[in-house]
């Protein structure tokens, strides 16, 4: 069973997720240079693994290591936002992966103001959940 979260650490952990939201395109753009750089560098099937150095050995677990925790932050908001319902989504969309202000948002979905911000809690109660031991 989970612990009741403090408003702070709530704060904090929302906070978090929408440095997530807002910088997923930037998550998939770095997997895709993260997996170029890993293919430039292991060697092909011609080549041995025994005729790399250990600095360029060391690069590919950096590389491969820091691939693993982008894709896991990119799956992750995907799988999240799939579960949103699409007035949820649209928010998500327009808000952060389009960087539109609040009041832009609002006027795009229709929504007051104080509508949207109902909305976003409720975004975010669901992705706090959703992203669970991410973002601890």
């Amino acid at each position: 069973m989970q612990m009741e979260l403090t408003k702070k650490e709530k704060k904090d952990k929302i906070k978090l997720i929408e440095y997530y939201l807002k910088h997923y395109t930037t998550f998939k753009v770095a997997n895709d240079n993260l997996q170029r750089q890993l293919q430039y560098l292991t060697p092909d099937e011609n080549q041995s693994h025994l005729s790399m150095n250990s600095d360029e050995k060391e690069k590919i677990i950096i590389i491969r290591k820091k691939l693993n925790e982008t894709l896991l932050i990119e799956n992750s908001i995907e799988n999240a936002i799939s579960n949103l319902d699409l007035i949820e989504q649209k928010f998500i969309n327009l808000r952060y992966f389009r960087n539109y202000s609040i009041e832009k948002t609002a006027q795009t979905i229709g929504y007051s103001k104080a509508s949207l911000y109902v909305l976003r809690s409720r975004i975010m109660d669901k992705l706090l959940i959703s992203f669970g031991v991410m973002i601890k």
